[in-house]
């Protein structure tokens, strides 16, 4: 094990020194010799061995012999960190590759993410392995997390076909034309990045180049609940808005869509954005209030808004939207939101309006 730290070492100071790079050679036969469990034919190790405690011996005796004695654990305790970093380390540049982040479970911690809400999707194996108290986190985590960002190379690669994954319930920006090619925008009506998103497309006329429908996916946090405190409650009152027609039947944008503008709305003044007075201001009540007299600014009667009210709290739509977050999570496997699917591509970020183009 000495000569495979010993190798490590030496490599990674011949990058900067040829110097090193023979020793480094050296280190590396004994290794091979080692990790494919053939006996050592040189004597580097105990070499390299003797030239470290000869330079303790006389000035650090108690240091030479303690390091006489553990040097082999020691050794091993390096090899053994050294691969974990390793792997964090390729976890990260991989995570970013397919995600698009650096740390799938925290997408804000990672300055390279780009702008987008966090979805904490920690893996099972990780959870289960830290529930059972066989191992920690810290230990296992890069592993199984590597594995899984490998298993999803191929969802890096494949050609995204947003019609293949819309949901039962459809709602259309205009209305749907078969000529048109599909837009599938995965939102939490209380993410911020989902505003912008949403503004950018807008501005770049792609809701009228294309046909463009979304999912409703308020972010669940691991141990319940979710992690904007009214987002279900947003999310249900904009699904039961498809299923009320508007009082002039033609609308269009739909109801639902046009409540999703009024909850992206960008305040003209200083005034506090509606996004900001749900998530932090209103309480259940008042949340609940504010809905249904946006429902009346669109257009809905006193009677349809009552309506939807029963809607928002039935097992229908909770049934429709557990089957929109069945498609972000097992068939799109989003890891931020938003997730854009337009032109074969996804996009796991808030999209620019020239890219949008």
């Amino acid at each position: 094990m000495f000569c495979i730290a010993a190798f490590i070492v030496f490599a990674v100071l011949s990058i900067f020194s040829a110097a090193y790079r023979p020793l480094a050679k050296a280190a590396w036969h004994c290794t091979w010799k080692r990790i494919s469990f053939q006996p050592c034919d040189i004597s580097f190790g105990d070499e390299m061995r003797g030239r470290l405690l000869s330079k303790l011996i006389f000035r650090m005796p108690r240091l030479a012999k303690f390091l006489d004695r553990w040097l082999d654990w020691i050794s091993f305790a390096f090899v053994g960190l050294s691969i974990w970093s390793l792997v964090y380390v390729a976890n990260g540049g991989l995570n970013y590759w397919v995600y698009g982040t650096c740390d799938p479970r925290n997408v804000e911690s990672c300055t390279l993410g780009g702008e987008a809400c966090g979805v904490d999707q920690e893996t099972l194996g990780i959870r289960q392995a830290v529930a059972e108290g066989r191992v920690g986190e810290w230990v296992i985590g890069p592993f199984v997390r590597f594995g899984t960002a490998v298993s999803l190379i191929p969802d890096r690669l494949r050609v995204w076909n947003a019609q293949d994954f819309l949901p039962p319930s459809a709602s259309f920006f205009r209305p749907e034309d078969p000529s048109k090619p599909y837009a599938l925008e995965i939102v939490d009506p209380s993410c911020q990045f989902c505003k912008k998103l949403t503004h950018n497309m807008l501005e770049a006329t792609l809701m009228d180049r294309a046909n463009v429908t979304y999912l409703l996916y308020p972010i669940p946090l691991p141990n319940g609940g979710y992690k904007f405190p009214h987002s279900l409650l947003m999310a249900s009152y904009i699904e039961a808005a498809k299923r009320v027609t508007l009082a002039d039947g033609a609308a269009v944008p739909p109801g639902d869509w046009q409540l999703l503008e009024q909850i992206f709305t960008v305040p003209t003044d200083d005034a506090i954005d509606l996004q900001t007075q749900f998530s932090l201001i209103f309480n259940r009540a008042q949340a609940e209030d504010r809905l249904q007299a946006m429902l009346r600014e669109i257009g809905y009667t006193a009677e349809q808004i009552a309506r939807i009210a029963d809607l928002a709290a039935s097992p229908e739509i909770a049934e429709s939207i557990a089957e929109q977050r069945r498609i972000a999570e097992e068939d799109i496997r989003t890891i931020k939101i938003p997730t854009l699917l337009w032109n074969g591509r996804r996009y796991d970020r808030v999209v620019d309006v020239e890219t949008l183009r």
